[in-house]
């Protein structure tokens, strides 16, 4: 069925279902048993008027209303969401994706274990990883960071080693009053990485877990300080430098 599904309304031939089912060692009844399924999912479709398999040649097809298939809705909106923002529609465009991705239940073909379809799965999560990029950068553009911060913890539970998505939840909580929080979602990420595949996260993590301490990339030192903090470095310095003049005039007198 998902071998049908994913190229709905198309030929499926019985050679590419073997495939499917048994990848490379089927037995020598397989396309015996694969007519034999084909029924069993005839059967279970009933006698629906709007879906149905049917025989063409050595092939078989899904007819199905593409409507029905969340998969190819999905792919409608997102196509749509992005002509809305070259068309300079960026709301639309974003509540288009958010439609698109709400349709996601869990991952691509996540409970179908076929090697032969595994490259179609990893097809279906790029384009879902892209439509989520895609609605971050609009809300992000708009300011709209909070509005976005549940999705993208969710997102990160998906795709638990895309540092981009991980930056842009610490920018959103960081936004939102949270800096202490933003820092652990980076402080977690370097720690994953590091334990679960012993690698170092990019440049533009440190890079962002600097600005959120108030810190330079350089030196590691506050970059910006407060009226306070300047005037008390500054008497500071002043006091010290009237110990070394007094220390200096001792030794000379010494």
């Amino acid at each position: 069925m998902a071998a049908l599904l994913l190229d709905a309304n198309r030929a499926v031939s019985i050679e590419r279902l073997i495939d499917v089912v048994w990848d490379q060692q089927p037995p020598g009844t397989a396309r015996q048993q694969i007519q034999n399924r084909v029924g069993r999912l005839r059967a279970l479709l009933g006698d629906s008027s709007t879906e149905r398999i049917a025989r063409a040649g050595g092939s078989y097809v899904l007819e199905v209303s593409e409507d029905k298939i969340d998969g190819l809705r999905f792919r409608g909106l997102c196509a749509e969401a992005e002509q809305a923002r070259r068309q300079g529609q960026p709301e639309r465009a974003a509540n288009l994706l958010h439609r698109g991705l709400n349709l996601w239940h869990g991952a691509a073909l996540q409970d179908v274990d076929s090697p032969a379809l595994r490259g179609e799965a990893v097809r279906w999560e790029e384009a879902r990883l892209r439509a989520i990029e895609m609605l971050v950068e609009l809300e992000f553009s708009h300011q709209r960071h909070t509005a976005i911060t549940a999705d993208l913890r969710t997102w990160i539970q998906h795709y638990p080693y895309h540092e981009g998505l991980h930056c842009r939840l610490a920018e959103a909580l960081h936004a939102g009053s949270r800096t202490a929080e933003a820092l652990q979602v980076l402080q977690e990420l370097k720690v994953r990485l590091a334990r679960e595949l012993g690698i170092d996260v990019g440049p533009g993590v440190h890079d962002l877990q600097r600005r959120l301490l108030g810190t330079t990339a350089e030196t590691d030192e506050p970059a910006h300080l407060s009226r306070q903090a300047a005037e008390a470095i500054h008497r500071a310095l002043t006091e010290t430098t009237q110990a070394l003049k007094v220390l200096s005039s001792a030794i000379a007198n010494y």
